[in-house]
């Protein structure tokens, strides 16, 4: 055991430690077929791991050597466990960027799964997305996974779309005059930096900005991003809670605050359906949305007293 990783040597057949057990009992291979009702290929296919022993066949090994059926029950399994996962790494051996993109808290587990959950329409997702669009769909998908993993180890109830509105609508003045108090960054911060689980907070009124959403029924996180992903920010309901994700690279509070109202629109506008990732860029299927909601995040920048 390595941490939270299970690391498998290799792991013999059981038929290998029943042919031990054969040997020290002086048996053969016939011997143990003739005993068994099984024909001698039948047994030879057992002790060179190329047949499983089933239920039927412990209760038979039981009789025979008096070792448990259990006990071979359990040899059996993990064997299969270690075939499996030979297969798994084989499968994988020629697909480095898929070994050297992921980390190991991804969640998927092939390439093909992740397709089908990351870019084929099966994770929903709004983006509000820098220039340079997103280049490397993998860093983009672990990034996505990294909010995940944040957000269940603090887990909030369950919330309905029209209730979060409603809310939002009324606490909308206190979030504005919380950005108005909170338009600099502190004079010993080069950059704002947030709770990941790399790095320490230094930027303290993120942290009232995540109690003043969370009372209202709203997720905000700021997770580590990738620079081969620069994406700013994310909407999405994740397990029936509105979630706002943002990175940790911005060096304004302009453009984080930007990048949160901007958000905060989809929450408040475009319920729980978003736009998936397709191939590998970020496709909006519905422009109109992200100009309603960049119009609404330029309102509030305004009333918040940031210069547009």
């Amino acid at each position: 055991m390595n941490g939270n990783k299970i690391e498998l040597w290799h792991v013999p057949s059981p038929g290998s430690e029943l042919a031990e057990k054969l040997e020290e009992m002086g048996l053969d291979a016939n011997d143990l077929a003739a005993r068994m009702g099984y024909t001698p290929k039948a047994v030879n296919d057992i002790l060179q791991g190329n047949s499983r022993i089933t239920p039927d066949v412990a209760i038979m090994l039981e009789m025979i050597t008096e070792i448990p059926a259990d006990y071979w029950l359990r040899r059996q399994m993990s064997y299969d466990e270690f075939l499996s996962r030979e297969r798994v790494k084989a499968s994988l051996s020629d697909q480095s960027l898929w070994k050297k993109s992921f980390p190991s808290e991804i969640a998927v587990a092939s390439p093909r799964a992740w397709d089908g959950y990351y870019k084929d329409a099966k994770l929903k997702v709004a983006f509000r997305i820098s220039l340079a669009e997103v280049k490397d769909p993998y860093a983009t998908s672990a990034w996505i996974r990294r909010g995940e993993i944040l957000a269940d180890r603090d887990p909030m109830e369950k919330q309905e779309q029209i209730p979060v509105r409603k809310r939002l609508k009324a606490a909308l003045p206190e979030i504005i005059a919380f950005a108005a108090a909170n338009k600099e960054l502190p004079k010993s911060a080069k950059k704002i930096t947030y709770t990941t689980p790399e790095a320490e907070v230094v930027d303290d009124c993120m942290t009232g900005l995540q109690e003043l959403c969370r009372k209202i029924g709203i997720r905000v996180l700021f997770v580590q991003n990738f620079k081969c992903a620069p994406i700013h920010g994310m909407y999405r309901w994740y397990k029936d809670v509105p979630l706002i994700q943002l990175h940790d690279r911005f060096k304004k509070r302009e453009t984080m605050w930007f990048t949160f109202f901007h958000e905060l629109a989809h929450v408040l506008y475009h319920g729980k359906k978003g736009i998936c990732l397709q191939n590998i860029e970020i496709t909006h299927h519905h422009p109109e949305k992200e100009d309603e909601a960049n119009c609404f995040a330029q309102k509030c920048m305004v009333d918040a007293g940031f210069k547009m």
